[in-house]
């Protein structure tokens, strides 16, 4: 893959978080201070774990080949800080319907939820393996596709 294709990959789903995590609306303009907050988040998440930002950057983009320890309890970090998950691993299924069926009909987010209410072998293998399921089980909006600037490697380290 491509860095300009993993860029747009990482800004859907960072955009996609976002959405999710605002409560804004499908198709609505992110303001900065929304992307900035998992800017943020993803960056404290790499201080916490110790993860290479180029990995944090590779699993957030769905490439789970980067199947590591560190990559594990980063994304168990993110999605903690999403609201997704608590802290010991345990699914939030109410914050998720809640965040997700503003912009998903709630009939899928209950399937995804059903689908993707896994149990790992820790918390942070219980995180990874969720959001590796809602990453491949999630058709992203097109309109996501758009958003591109300010995202990227670069920005993961800072």
């Amino acid at each position: 893959m491509q860095c300009s294709e993993t860029i747009v990959t990482f800004a859907v789903v960072l955009t996609l978080l976002a959405c999710t995590v605002t409560g804004a609306k499908q198709g609505a303009r992110l303001e900065a201070e929304h992307v900035r907050r998992i800017h943020q988040n993803a960056r404290e998440c790499v201080k916490e774990t110790g993860i290479l930002p180029k990995n944090a950057f590779r699993v957030l983009s769905g490439d789970f080949s980067v199947d590591t320890m560190k990559a594990k309890c980063f994304v168990k970090c993110f999605l903690d800080k999403a609201g997704f998950i608590d802290d010991d691993g345990v699914i939030q299924q109410d914050v998720i319907r809640e965040k997700l069926t503003v912009g998903i009909e709630a009939g899928k987010v209950n399937e995804l939820i059903k689908k993707c209410s896994v149990e790992g072998t820790d918390a942070c293998d219980t995180a990874y393996q969720m959001y590796k399921c809602f990453f491949s089980n999630h058709k992203v909006p097109k309109e996501l596709f758009q958003m591109r600037k300010g995202i990227g490697r670069r920005n993961m380290q800072q």
